[in-house]
């Protein structure tokens, strides 16, 4: 009986102390895309590097397209809609976990990205929360919720909405 409790008390102090690393310190390829107030979507394609506890940096590519109604026919058609007010930029961001789940986690994302309306330079100050649900074979599905302030004042200063994507481990 006591050979039983000394191998558990060893195979618990065993587990206890060891270090894990499980979805860590990875790679991740990301796409995602939303709707943003107002009359915006929005596109992101970025690569993440996963740090310890589910901490990430985000290095990302992001479109913006914001349609109007036309001016001659009176609703949105393709030319009013893909042609209104474009924008690209990138950004960096960096992403601290606050929320931590047996198959999930979420990030608060902090960023900044310099880009262009294809006229005039733009920066944007990014804000938001994301949260992550792992899937088999380190794929990840994600929402995220943003806000992005955008200098100078264009056609909008304030980008807010939601993003839904997914990640695809690169190793």
């Amino acid at each position: 009986m006591t050979m039983k409790r000394l191998l558990l008390t060893l195979l618990v102090a065993a587990t206890s102390v060891t270090v894990s690393f499980a979805q860590s310190h990875s790679d991740r390829i990301s796409f995602g895309m939303g709707a943003l107030y107002e009359r915006g979507l929005d596109a992101t394609l970025s690569w993440e590097h996963e740090t310890k506890y589910h901490n990430a940096w985000e290095y990302f590519v992001n479109g913006y397209l914001k349609w109007e109604d036309c001016a001659s026919c009176g609703h949105v058609c393709p030319e009013s809609f893909w042609h209104s007010y474009n924008t690209w930029g990138l950004g960096i961001a960096y992403k601290p976990c606050v929320v931590r789940g047996r198959n999930h986690y979420g990030n608060l994302r902090i960023g900044a990205s310099g880009g262009s309306n294809t006229h005039d330079f733009l920066a944007g100050i990014h804000v938001g929360y994301e949260h992550n649900y792992a899937l088999r074979h380190g794929w990840q599905l994600y929402w995220q919720t943003k806000c992005d302030l955008m200098v100078p004042n264009h056609k909008d200063l304030f980008r807010t909405g939601i993003v839904i994507g997914f990640k695809i481990p690169t190793k």
